[in-house]
């Protein structure tokens, strides 16, 4: 998205945003330069679209390539990217050779975030401020992964500002965004039970497994796996998708194909976020 266009959609965007949109005016103020820590979602599109294109300042994206991102996850994060006329940076990093992730207790997630940060750290231009995407609704959940925000120094401006989940899509929308309705996503890994050490084959099974269903039209998506057996999550338009007969038998035959003889649909819908 263009610069010109930004400031058409600024008004609206102004408009929606009221008072927060000064509150996080006056946090990014300081900034003279910002690295985001970018994943294509609508978070930390916001962010980086609002930092340059409303505050004008210089911004870089840093996406962190690894085997818990899916590869239709990449592709949409680099299109976004393109949309926002912004840099991107991809950083492979192998997250499943650092032991503490792939043992996958229930402290994987702060483990993971210190070790993307890190990458990120290493790569930014110095006396650039690194910032995620995290908001103010994430700040009432217990998420390990927010103390390594906290102990790696990464500013999270949109949490500080107070803005919600509500707000972030408003503006979103708003600005034209093209991912202002994207359904909220969570890496691969979130699909293994704690306990249960993480390994590649198993993460690359949960992504075809994922692909099947997305290819037969669900939006939103997560296979649990144990072993042998799936657990699948979708929202509730495509729950009615996935109850017909028909459908949800081929479904079955792919899945065993994958390995999966065993496959329940979850009768709790995922919320898009």
């Amino acid at each position: 998205m263009g610069f010109d266009r930004a400031l058409e959609n600024k008004a609206a965007v102004d408009k929606a945003a009221g008072e927060k949109m000064a509150r996080l005016e006056a946090v990014a103020a300081p900034w003279k330069a910002v690295a985001v820590a970018y994943s294509g979602g609508v978070d930390s599109t916001v962010l980086a679209w609002l930092l340059h294109h409303a505050f004008g300042k210089p911004v870089h994206l840093y996406l962190v390539k690894s085997p818990f991102l899916a590869v239709r996850e990449l592709s949409s994060a680099q299109s976004v990217a393109q949309a926002l006329n912004l840099p991107l940076q991809i950083l492979p990093l192998d997250l499943l050779a650092v032991e503490a992730v792939r043992i996958n207790d229930a402290h994987r997630c702060y483990y993971c975030k210190a070790a993307v940060m890190d990458a990120i750290g290493q790569k930014r231009t110095p006396g650039t401020v690194v910032v995620d995407g995290s908001h103010a609704d994430d700040a009432i959940e217990d998420r390990p992964g927010r103390k390594a925000l906290v102990e790696k120094g990464i500013l999270s401006p949109l949490a500080l500002a107070g803005w919600t989940k509500v707000d972030i899509r408003r503006i979103a929308r708003a600005a034209g965004l093209p991912n202002w309705n994207k359904p909220s996503e969570s890496c691969l890994a979130t699909r293994v039970p704690y306990g249960t050490q993480v390994r590649a084959a198993m993460l690359e099974r949960i992504e075809a497994a994922e692909e099947l269903l997305y290819g037969m039209g669900c939006l939103q998506v997560r296979v649990r796996c144990r072993g042998e057996r799936a657990r699948i999550q979708v929202g509730r338009e495509d729950a009615r998708r996935l109850h017909d007969a028909q459908r949800w038998a081929q479904l079955l035959r792919h899945m065993a194909r994958l390995g999966f003889f065993h496959v329940e649909l979850d009768s709790t819908p995922l919320s898009s976020g």
